[in-house]
């Protein structure tokens, strides 16, 4: 990994290694307490034995859970798993660890469950509430207490008000787990730490569960979740056959579900953003597994996001490095930070905090790929490399467990929990100063607004924008009458200059001046403010980045740009003059649509062909409807109409009305079609193509077509390659992104060995109906099961030439 220089990285550590094992701003004696069980408290003999057993080395523990505290009426995660949390023959399914857990709620007046939505298959997700019996019984009474802080405005920015209500309100700590189906530890190891934070009495966590509300939500990916489970039983069941990879994890994506924290497009990104934003929480700690062992990866590496503000950033260093520190005082190696995550992009789900005035934070943590076996792993010297950001590097080779991984990330957790339950004063000052800050925004940092205006040529695009910032929680404002604002004049480009910011100018041309220019809008336009709390977010949407090729980084670890306006196609003026503030405006309420519906009278309809998504999905609502596409702009009734108009016939006016109503798309009616050259638009018969090696990239494709309701059917390589005439069933086939190379798509996948079902059965219970085969790996040519795609013939037939070539000669070494 390439890095600044030793000397800065150094430097770095030396610095951070002086933040002291035990906070600077602790809270009373209990900020003191030494990790290990309280000696009054009996412990569950039989299951700290297997916590033992389970664990492959001593150093995979720590004081923190190398023993289990007993209770005579909660009963602990075996009451549903059979074994302990981490066992190598148990993966739990989301049903079994939501048991678990309301029996937890039952048992315990210190635990509540709450429903917090569905997935797209209409699976339950839920958030699980830990603390003393005194802060579950003032739950809404703390939420409103922190609602306070995560809005200035509320107590007329009193920061004596404020600092009053920090010392005394209990931070959020929110924890979610497995949103990557394939990293199977979290669920246990949640499990085991909400029976910790509710039943152990030693100091440590005590002082945790009196003064921090742990809110945990231990599946993310309920759908992917399942699926895993279906395989892990299935291998399990079959030991002498291989079983196949998770083709689907979630209803639509993989891998990417964790990139959808700008669009909000997948219920569980709405799900944990409304439970954190709802519940005011100060921390979002996103549970992952990749790196040996813990890799505390929110400090990451630079750039750093440029619309965070700069506390953040501090707190990352600060709760990161008391973790990594903590735990290697504890002997547990392979405990590291910073890495090769930038921190740039805000699209992971952690990320909802950091763009909310919180404290994202992200582990990963060794796992084996979706098994609860344990495994023998061999590291590369990358991974064991001593570093200066990795002073105890893991080990190079172990016999990896879910046990271990569990070790870890409860140690983790109960570590960062108990630095939050320290500093939570400074913490939840820092929570109200970030969301003042946002607040003062406009007259400190700016803009001041971003402004939509009502004439844009794309207003159901625009509707569509706005409607994502609604469900990140930004405030929007509509003018009730025009508006002016001062704007800075762009730039042209000198001569041989670029444009925009980099243009180049003359020599000698003195420093000039901006200059500037008046812009008006019309009444209708939606304003957004940067004067409310949320306003980082919507900031960071709708500017533009800038990641500078000189950058030390690089190798961006993710996006490095996302500008909405320009991905939705519409304007959005981001405005630095604070007057628009003063305009007159009204906050919206209810779900931001574009004006639609049929204006004036006629047989014949006209609907400006100006690319809103909408247009398709009025097609296919109205699939009877004779839809014409113009070929030539035209005028009529008072209204000019692009090129690739839509002229629509024998629909009922009503029809019209109604449906182009609800989808935001102005009509104007005609009393005759006009007189240019048109051709049918017809509802083409639309099949999308998958194959079943990857459908990561293809199921974002899938959720569009569903969200604009327009219908398809669903067709692997292996239909195509037994179908000779799809002519008679498809206008139209769509093969997005499959990933792999074109040999690989048709050739599939190595016919060795058994054929690997994907199919909804007694065995695979969640396993999707929607997409089903005998056997994965065929691709999209057609051959006999037994026999091997060509390229992998031509290799063996190859190996067996050399292995005759070189037989003689080793038989007469031999003699």
């Amino acid at each position: 990994m390439k890095r600044r220089s030793l000397s800065f990285g150094f430097a770095l550590a030396l610095l951070f290694a002086a933040i002291p094992a035990h906070p600077v701003i602790a809270q009373g004696d209990a900020a003191a307490a030494k990790p290990g069980r309280d000696p009054k408290q009996p412990i569950d003999e039989e299951y700290t034995k297997k916590i033992r057993e389970y664990t492959t080395e001593p150093f995979f523990l720590s004081p923190l859970v190398d023993y289990l505290p007993a209770s005579k009426t909660v009963p602990t995660p075996k009451a549903t798993l059979g074994d302990i949390a981490g066992a190598p023959t148990k993966l739990p399914y989301s049903k079994e660890v939501y048991e678990y857990m309301r029996l937890l709620a039952k048992s315990s007046p210190r635990v509540r469950v709450f429903s917090i939505g569905t997935t797209e298959e209409g699976r339950e997700m839920i958030a699980v509430a830990v603390a003393s019996e005194a802060l579950i019984a003032k739950l809404d009474a703390n939420k409103a207490e922190l609602a306070k802080l995560g809005d200035p405005r509320t107590i007329n920015f009193n920061d004596a008000e404020a600092d009053k209500i920090a010392a005394s309100a209990a931070p959020v700590y929110y924890i979610t787990g497995t949103i990557h189906s394939t990293e199977a530890g979290a669920p246990t190891a949640l499990m085991e730490l909400a029976y910790r934070l509710a039943v152990d009495e030693s100091p440590y966590v005590k002082n945790i569960r009196d003064h921090v509300i742990t809110l945990i939500t231990p599946i993310v990916e309920v759908d992917g979740r399942d699926r895993t489970v279906d395989l892990y039983n299935w291998h399990v069941k079959h030991p002498n056959e291989v079983a196949p990879s998770l083709v689907y994890w979630g209803h639509y994506v993989a891998h990417d579900n964790n990139r959808d924290a700008m669009g909000m497009t997948l219920k569980l990104t709405q799900n944990v953003l409304n439970t954190y934003v709802g519940w005011k929480a100060t921390v979002l700690h996103d549970l992952h597994e990749s790196e040996a062992f813990l890799y505390d990866n929110t400090i990451g590496d630079g750039p750093y996001n440029a619309w965070l503000d700069p506390l953040l950033t501090n707190e990352w260093q600060m709760i990161g490095w008391n973790n990594v520190q903590e735990m290697t005082r504890y002997g547990m190696p392979g405990v590291y930070a910073h890495g090769d995550f930038d921190t740039w992009s805000p699209g992971y789900l952690m990320f909802i905090a950091a763009t909310h005035n919180g404290i994202s934070r992200l582990y990963e943590t060794f796992g084996n790929g979706g098994t609860a076996e344990t495994v023998d792993r061999t590291l590369t010297a990358a991974e064991t490399e001593r570093t200066w950001f990795r002073q105890n590097p893991p080990i190079p080779h172990v016999k990896w467990s879910l046990r271990n991984n569990n070790n870890y990330e409860q140690t983790g957790l109960l570590v960062s929990l108990a630095y939050v339950a320290n500093n939570r004063h400074q913490l939840l000052e820092n929570f109200y100063e970030k969301s003042k800050r946002s607040v003062q925004k406009p007259k400190v940092e700016g803009p001041a607004a971003y402004v939509f205006s009502a004439n844009d040529p794309r207003l159901g695009s625009q509707a569509e924008l706005l409607r994502i910032l609604q469900k990140q929680a930004v405030e929007i404002s509509r003018a009730t009458a025009p508006f002016s604002v001062t704007l800075p004049v762009k730039r042209v480009a000198a001569a041989g200059g670029r444009g925009g910011r980099g243009a180049a100018a003359a020599a000698d041309a003195p420093p000039a001046t901006p200059a500037t220019e008046t812009r008006e809008f019309p009444a209708g336009s939606y304003i957004v403010r940067m004067d409310q709390p949320y306003s980082r977010i919507a900031d960071a949407l709708l500017d533009y980045q800038y990641w500078s090729p000189n950058d030390p980084q690089k190798t961006p670890y993710d996006d490095t740009g996302w500008t909405f306006p320009e991905g939705f196609n519409v304007q959005a003026v981001r405005v630095t003059d604070v007057k628009v503030l003063d305009a007159p405006m009204q906050r919206v309420t209810g779900d931001i649509s574009a004006p639609g519906g049929v204006a004036g009278s006629g047989s014949a309809f006209a609907i400006n062909g100006n690319g809103d998504n909408a247009l398709a999905t009025l097609r296919y609502r109205l699939k009877d409807a004779d839809f014409q596409a113009t070929e030539e702009p035209f005028d009529a009734g008072g209204a000019h109409f692009n090129r690739g108009s839509f002229v629509i016939r024998n629909v009922a006016s009503a029809d019209l009305d109604k449906a182009t109503k609800e989808l935001g798309l102005k009509v104007t009616a005609l009393a005759a079609a006009p007189s240019v050259k048109m051709h049918p638009a017809r509802a083409a018969r639309i099949a999308i193509l998958h194959t079943w090696s990857g459908t990561q990239t293809e199921g974002w494709w899938r959720q569009a077509f569903d969200q604009l309701k327009v219908p398809y059917t669903y067709i692997s390589t292996q239909d195509v390659a037994k179908d000779a005439n799809l002519n008679a069933k498809y206008d139209v086939i769509l093969f997005p992104p499959a990933g792999g190379n074109g040999q690989a798509i048709i050739d599939g996948m190595p016919m060795w060995r058994n054929p690997m079902p994907w199919k909804n059965s007694a065995e695979t219970p969640n396993i999707g109906t929607w997409a089903q085969t005998d056997d994965v790996r065929p691709g999209l040519a057609r051959r006999s099961r037994r026999q091997p795609p060509p390229h992998q013939a031509r290799r063996r037939r190859q190996s067996d030439h050399l292995r005759r070539q070189r037989q003689p000669r080793r038989v007469q070494q031999q003699r």
